[in-house]
């Protein structure tokens, strides 16, 4: 079995032929289908789950060289790290069941590039100016009178008062960058920061005839906040925070069990997956059944069914014909046939 490891999908057109290592430096090609095409290569692994670090490392600075390197000239689907498909032939499947989902994902995604903007602070002058503040000093003083045996309490209550006002004014100062971002138009999204010394953590999608124009913000918020703090743009990037294709290969026996648990047929549509398993969880509800030592579980359970084959309906192999609703086999066939697959949005932490 030939395992094939997907980078992203893009439009075709340009030729088949991209002259890029990948993965363990095997020959990096293209697999069109009508409009579109996946950028694929050989895997050396089945499955990319439990590296050790070095490995992770390795592998993911080779799919991030990839992606970036095909972004250059297309318009870039980015596929998440460690999708890999049995064959070439489920690839032609993947690119025909998520041709209409790929293509309206590129047509939005047109001409912009995913930039990231860290900004941080000089944390000891931080500190330094937060210790100044009069109600930091006033505790502080309170908890130097305090005899030895109370001013554990007096110097927990310091530290809080300066850690409030830290967070106080890193989200200040966040605040006002994003609305400064923001004011250039496009998406984006807060992510977490990774240490204390960053006040923010951002991506942005842009066009990418603006991201000089984005520096330019930049410069002006520096001048702004006098040196307070530091700007840091990366990129531009493919746009993963913003749409990454994830991919998943159902198990029949998982997707039956699910099928039977909300106690379903073998052919539904999604209004009445939806309405079974609004049935079932109102019928195991706390509030109904207060006495039910496994209502908990089972309602867990239920959630778990109900989301499996929710996204399984949502799967372009499940639709038959053009109706409205598009109804779902359960069948084993059917399932073997079927690839789920959708499009992430990474979720804003503001």
């Amino acid at each position: 079995m030939d395992l094939t490891y997907l980078y992203n999908i893009i439009p075709a057109g340009k030729g088949p032929d991209i002259d890029i290592a990948g993965l363990d430096q095997q020959k990096v090609r293209a697999i069109t289908h009508n409009n579109i095409a996946a950028v694929v290569g050989g895997s050396p692994l089945a499955d990319y789950h439990g590296l050790d670090r070095q490995q992770a490392v390795r592998y993911l600075l080779a799919h991030q060289r990839v992606v970036e390197a095909v972004l250059r000239d297309h318009v870039v689907l980015p596929v998440k790290f460690g999708t890999v498909l049995p064959d070439e032939q489920r690839v032609c499947d993947l690119l025909t069941q998520g041709e209409d989902l790929f293509c309206r994902a590129m047509d939005e995604l047109a001409d912009q590039v995913q930039l990231e903007v860290i900004v941080l602070w000089n944390l000891q002058d931080v500190f330094k100016e937060v210790a100044e503040d009069e109600a930091v000093v006033q505790l502080k003083t309170q908890a130097a009178a305090q005899a030895q045996e109370e001013s554990l309490d007096g110097r927990i209550a310091v530290g809080k008062a300066v850690y409030d006002l830290l967070e106080r004014r890193r989200s200040t100062l966040r605040d006002a960058v994003i609305s400064a971002l923001r004011e250039m138009g496009g998406d984006l999204i807060v992510n977490p920061n990774m240490d204390d010394s960053m006040v923010a953590n951002l991506a942005l999608l842009v066009g990418r005839d603006n991201c000089e124009l984005l520096d330019q913000r930049l410069q002006t918020l520096d001048g702004q906040f006098e040196g307070l703090l530091n700007f840091r743009r990366i990129g531009p990037l493919p746009p993963c925070s913003f749409a990454t294709v994830e991919i998943r290969v159902p198990v029949f026996e998982e997707v039956d069990k699910a099928r039977r648990l909300l106690e379903l047929g073998e052919r539904h549509d999604r209004n009445e997956i939806k309405q079974a398993y609004r049935r079932l969880a109102g019928q195991i509800h706390p509030d109904i059944c207060p006495d039910d030592s496994e209502a908990d579980g089972l309602s867990s359970e239920i959630a778990s069914a109900y989301r499996l084959l929710m996204s399984y309906a949502d799967s372009a192999s499940c639709s038959f014909g053009d109706g409205e609703p598009a109804v779902c086999g359960f069948d084993r066939q059917t399932v073997a046939r079927t690839l789920m697959i959708g499009l992430r949005r990474q979720e804003s932490q503001v």
